[in-house]
């Protein structure tokens, strides 16, 4: 199947999941983010304001903040260009490119990732290798390009894991993903990486 092909057909797969399914699922991915000692090491926590089906990153935001740990989320800057600014609060949010929320102009820039940041990175469909398929803008892909040291972790339901999806030389693949079943270790050196 073609990337096009793939998307489709995982947003209907993510959408079709029942409120009452996605909230316990939410809780379970959450859960299971925070006792996952690559989080617990990070300082830095860069994130993403989830969307409407998404897996919800809203208790994550709050919980990083409250841990005390740096919270930055996207704010685009042009096409495929996107900076990560630093919040404070999640009041710091507001509506921005395509209407996702995003850090106000008054969030300071938080610097390239590093070994103490974890990136939590928005997909659409994943496989076992970390391949990913986002919504088409290469936004994550061209910002994360050249960022090994950081841990790249997916967050996502089960039903978004497929056999395997098709990769271009400039895709990112992800090190980690956390669905409400399991943990996917996609680079066993993942947590060796710092």
């Amino acid at each position: 199947m073609l990337k096009k092909e793939i998307r489709e057909k995982y947003r209907c797969v993510r959408k079709e999941i029942s409120p009452d399914v996605r909230k316990e699922a939410d809780e379970r991915i959450a859960d299971r983010l925070f006792s996952e000692p690559a989080y617990r090491e990070a300082r830095f926590i860069y994130c993403y304001a989830s969307l409407e089906d998404e897996a919800d990153t809203h208790r994550i935001i709050e919980e990083a903040l409250r841990q005390g740990k740096r919270v930055a989320l996207p704010r685009v800057r042009g096409k495929h260009r996107m900076e990560f600014c630093f919040i404070k609060s999640p009041a710091d949010l507001r509506p921005g490119f395509l209407g996702i929320r995003e850090p106000g102009p008054w969030c300071p820039k938080a610097p390239a990732p590093h070994s103490e940041t974890m990136v939590l990175v928005p997909g659409v469909a994943f496989d076992r290798n970390g391949g990913r398929i986002g919504y088409g803008g290469g936004y994550y892909d061209a910002y994360l390009s050249g960022h090994a040291q950081c841990i790249k972790a997916a967050l996502a339901y089960s039903a978004q894991i497929t056999a395997e999806v098709p990769a271009e030389p400039e895709d990112v693949n992800v090190d980690m993903i956390i669905t409400e079943k399991e943990l996917i270790v996609c680079h066993q050196d993942c947590r060796e990486i710092r």
